[in-house]
C-alpha cells in the first residue's frame, strides 16, 4: 500500500498530538537538570527530577491502560490532554525541589496515558499488512519533536528563561485538545467476557505477558540511552562544544528521519533482524566515538548515528509485539510495552547520574555501550535468532 492511503486524516491528525506531546516532553528534559540546580539539587537529584515525569506516566499506564478500550479512546484521551493542560501550568509554580518533584510526578501520570492512547488509535488505524511503514510516519512525529524540542529548552532556558519554557509546554497541551476533539477514533464493541476481563483488578488483567520480552529488551537500550538526553548539556560544556549541543538534536533527528522513512518498509518485507541489527550496530557505534570525541563535527555526526540506531528500537518492538495482539487488547498491550520501555527512561537518569558521580561522563557514556550489547542479547533470545531460523528453514 503506498504511503498516501496508510496516512488518513485521523491518523495524521494523531500524529500531530503525538509530536505536541514529545516537543513538550523534550523541552522539559533538556532543561529539568540545570533549573533543578536553581534549588542546589545534585546531579543524582536532578536525575530524579527528570526520570519523576516518565515514573508517574508508567504508573498511568499501569493503573489505566486496560480501561482505553472499556472507557473509550477519544474520552480517555481528551480527558488526560486536558488534565495534562492543567497541570502544565503548574511548573510556575514549582518553588522547591519536593514541589517540582511532585508536578513531575503528576505530570508523567497524563502523560502515559495520552502516549497509550495516541499510540493505541494509530496501530487501530494502520491496516495490519503496512503496520511498520504506517506506525513508521506516525513516530516521524516523535522526530521532529527530538530536534525541535530540545533546541526551544536550550535555546529559552540558556538564558534563564524558565516560565517560557513552561508556558510553551502548555501552548503545547493547549493545540493538543483542540486536535483531540477533531479526531474520528474507531472504538472497540467489546463483547461481555472482554468487558468482564477488562474490568478485572489485579495485574494480570494489566499486563499483556507477550510483550515483556521485548518490552525489557527496549527497556534496557532506553537505559543507555537515556544519558545521552539527560546529561547532554553538562557534558557538552566539559568537552568543550556546548556551541555544537543545540544542533546535537537536529543531527540526531537526521537519523532518526532516515531511520523512520526507510526501517517500516524493510521491516514489512524483510523482517525485523535486517532492521534491528544495523540499529543496535549504529547506536554503538556512535556511542562509542561520542564518549570520546572533542571535535563538533565528529560530536554531530555522532548524533546522526546515534538517532538512527535508538529511533529504531523502540518502534520496531512495538510493531512486532502489536502484530501479535489481538486488537480489543490494543491498550493493554501498549501499556505493557511502554511502561517496562519507559522503566529504561525513567531510571536512567537517576543511574546514569550515580555513574556520572563515580566515573566521569566519558567513562559513563562507555558503560553505556555494554548496556546497549545487553539490550541486542535480549532482543536475539526473544526474537531474533527465532526469526533467523525460520528465514534460514524458507531459504529467504
Amino acid at each position: 500500500m503506498a504511503g498516501g492511503k496508510v496516512m488518513t486524516r485521523d491518523l495524521a491528525l494523531a500524529t500531530c498530538i503525538n509530536a505536541f506531546m514529545s516537543l513538550n516532553y523534550y523541552s522539559l528534559l533538556i532543561i529539568i537538570v540545570q533549573y533543578s540546580s536553581e534549588f542546589g539539587a545534585s546531579s543524582a537529584e536532578s536525575g530524579i527530577a527528570a526520570g519523576l515525569y516518565v515514573i508517574g506516566g508508567i504508573a498511568s499506564k499501569l493503573l489505566f491502560g486496560k480501561y482505553i478500550e472499556l472507557f473509550g479512546r477519544k474520552r480517555m484521551l481528551v480527558t488526560a490532554v486536558a488534565a495534562g493542560t492543567c497541570v502544565s501550568l503548574l511548573y510556575l509554580f514549582a518553588v522547591s525541589m519536593p514541589v517540582l518533584y511532585a508536578v513531575r510526578l503528576i505530570h508523567g501520570l497524563s502523560y502515559g496515558i495520552i502516549g497509550v492512547c495516541t499510540s493505541d488509535i494509530a496501530a487501530k488505524l494502520v491496516p495490519k499488512e503496512n503496520k511498520g511503514e504506517g506506525l513508521g510516519y506516525y513516530y516521524l512525529s516523535s522526530t521532529v519533536s527530538t530536534a525541535l524540542g530540545p533546541f526551544i529548552g536550550l535555546t529559552l532556558g540558556s538564558s534563564g528563561m524558565y516560565d517560557l519554557v513552561f508556558l510553551t509546554g502548555t501552548s503545547f497541551y493547549i493545540a493538543s485538545l483542540a486536535l483531540a476533539l477533531l479526531i474520528r477514533v474507531p472504538e472497540e464493541a467489546l463483547t461481555e467476557e472482554q468487558v468482564k476481563e477488562a474490568k478485572c483488578r489485579g495485574l494480570r488483567s494489566a499486563i499483556y505477558s507477550p510483550a515483556i520480552p521485548l518490552g525489557l529488551t527496549s527497556m534496557v537500550f532506553y537505559l543507555s540511552y537515556s544519558g545521552v538526553l539527560s546529561f547532554i548539556s553538562p557534558y557538552s560544556m566539559e568537552i568543550g562544544v556546548s556551541d555544537a549541543a543545540a544542533f546535537f538534536y537536529l543531527a540526531i533527528s537526521a537519523g532518526t528521519l532516515l531511520s523512520r522513512l526507510t526501517s517500516g518498509r524493510r521491516y514489512d518485507r524483510h523482517g525485523a533482524n535486517r532492521v534491528m541489527i544495523p540499529g543496535f550496530v549504529a547506536f554503538m557505534a556512535g556511542m562509542a566515538v561520542f564518549s570520546q570525541t572533542s571535535s563538533p563535527a565528529v560530536f554531530l555526526l555522532t548524533g546522526f548515528f546515534i538517532g538512527y540506531g535508538s529511533s529504531i528500537v523502540y518502534a520496531i518492538c512495538l510493531t512486532i509485539v502489536l502484530s501479535r495482539s489481538p486488537e480489543h487488547k490494543y491498550g493493554v498491550t501498549m501499556s505493557t510495552f511502554s511502561i517496562l520501555s519507559d522503566t529504561g527512561t525513567g531510571v536512567g537518569p537517576s543511574v546514569m547520574g550515580a555513574v556520572v558521580s563515580l566515573v566521569g561522563y566519558r567513562d559513563m557514556y562507555a558503560f553505556s555501550i555494554l548496556v546497549c550489547m545487553a539490550s541486542l542479547m535480549l532482543y536475539m533470545s526473544s526474537h531474533g535468532l527465532r526469526e533467523a531460523r525460520r528465514h534460514g528453514a524458507s531459504g529467504t
